[in-house]
């Protein structure tokens, strides 16, 4: 079998398009001051049968179809073919020159993304769904010269005048454009398929938090295989879920850690969260119009020797700009953190880093940002604005470039309230409450029912 590593075809982070929503709604980026209903709109185009646009960059052979068959003969392709390893790859090249002949420029943080200087147009590419806001003038531009490269469908045009489209499916989520701003949504799907085949229906009691103490009695009870499957199978839906919805990303980080060999605790664990997605199926996040900011904040948090097994503590995080979050995290540190002061740096550093490639990602696209982390420890900050270990020796060296670029200027740390830290639900089990506070804090919001655009789960048989 050819082992070859090069075959790589690029993915833009979900945060990507995040950003294209929060820009659009964001004073100086989006629209100016005092005019909303004439600022950039969003357009949804699809590339049909996009692969077969791509031309073919090695010697691939196929079988004939049979009635083009002919002995000792098969066919070599000229274009890129589904199913090849290489045809993703192939389809990335394609669109790469495209966008280039047309004036854009691709970015080095994250090559899905390009930018057109002279047109103030910013586009994210999802394989063959391209996500561009700009002005409308230059988004019709953009729908001619698309149209005459690919066969492709305009899906909607979102924008905050009467005759725009209002709201579309992209990737399985609903995105909708109303007079406080642009609305962003889960597949609920998820979160009714994970209920459903946990046994639970509309008339199961629900939690209001998604996770609580583990029954330590049931640890050592591991389960029989079929059940272990089902375990891993809705962990695993869970996991693609949390993307998209900070409110139960601890709980599954926890649920994920225990995929190798899962137990009746952990089964249990399971089925609570299902009980809490059965009280709210869907999260709805805001991203409302907003004041030009010119901050990444990365809001950063850790519990310290959480795993009682391991000792191993949790960082959590969160990236916001200005009132819209685009991103939040809760993982296991991969080392034995000696101190709390330890952990929380390395939590600091978690988050230094990803507001970092944020800023990154601004900058490739024309927009100007600094970044700031926001930790409820001053010993973390402490660490953060010296040079060297000081007398906290057992620290990781390579951990430490984050003092240069608190020097440099390039990284401001602020020692902010723990009680107003929005990322401590990512760190350990809270209170209902406490989920209230962030989900208000990050403009997330529970609601029922079923939006018009989300289809119902398919019935069985």
């Amino acid at each position: 079998m050819d082992k070859r590593e090069d075959l790589f075809a690029a993915t833009p982070p979900l945060e990507a398009k995040k950003m294209l929503l929060s820009w659009a709604v964001t004073e100086g980026i989006g629209y100016k001051s005092g005019l909303k209903e004439h600022g950039m709109k969003i357009d949804f185009i699809d590339v049909r049968r996009a692969y077969f646009h791509a031309k073919a960059r090695r010697r691939v052979f196929v079988k004939l179809p049979e009635e083009d068959h002919e002995e000792g003969m098969c066919g070599m392709l000229i274009k890129a073919m589904y199913g090849t390893r290489d045809a993703a790859q192939n389809w990335e090249f394609e669109y790469v020159e495209f966008m280039g002949n047309i004036g854009f420029r691709k970015s080095r943080a994250t090559p899905c993304m390009f930018y057109h200087v002279e047109r103030d147009i910013r586009v994210v590419i999802h394989g063959d769904d391209f996500t561009i806001l700009g002005n409308e003038i230059e988004l019709d531009w953009f729908r001619e010269r698309i149209s005459n490269k690919f066969e492709v469908k305009f899906r909607a045009r979102l924008g905050p005048e009467d005759k725009d489209d209002k709201s579309v499916r992209l990737l399985n989520r609903v995105i909708e454009w109303t007079p406080q701003g642009i609305k962003y949504e889960a597949d609920q799907r998820h979160a009714e398929l994970i209920a459903k085949d946990m046994g639970l229906n509309e008339r199961t009691k629900a939690v209001t938090t998604p996770g609580g103490k583990k029954e330590e009695e049931q640890k050592d009870k591991k389960l029989d295989r079929l059940k272990a499957l089902q375990y891993r199978a809705n962990v695993a839906r869970c996991n693609y879920l949390s993307q998209d919805r900070s409110d139960i990303q601890y709980q599954v980080k926890e649920l994920c850690r225990c995929m190798s060999s899962p137990s009746e605790a952990d089964w249990l664990m399971l089925k609570r969260l299902a009980r809490y997605l059965v009280g709210c199926s869907r999260v709805v996040l805001l991203y409302g119009y907003q004041d030009s900011h010119g901050v990444v904040d990365a809001w950063t948090d850790t519990d310290y020797a959480g795993c009682k097994d391991s000792r191993k503590s949790t960082s959590g995080g969160v990236i916001m700009l200005g009132m819209h979050m685009i991103k939040s995290w809760s993982s296991t540190q991969t080392g034995i953190a000696l101190s709390s002061g330890e952990a929380e740096y390395y939590g600091l550093v978690k988050g230094a880093s990803v507001a970092i490639g944020v800023r990154s990602m601004h900058h490739e696209m024309g927009i100007e940002v600094r970044v700031r982390v926001s930790t409820d420890a001053s010993a973390a900050k402490g660490i953060a604005n010296r040079r060297g270990l000081g007398k906290i020796r057992h620290i990781e060296i390579h951990q430490l470039w984050v003092q240069d670029k608190v020097a440099n200027k390039e990284l401001e740390v602020r020692k902010i309230n723990g009680k107003e830290n929005i990322a401590d639900i990512l760190t350990k089990h809270v209170a209902a409450e406490d989920i209230r506070v962030h989900m208000h804090h990050t403009a997330q919001h529970h609601v029922l029912g079923r939006h018009v655009l989300m289809p119902h789960v398919a019935v069985d048989g």
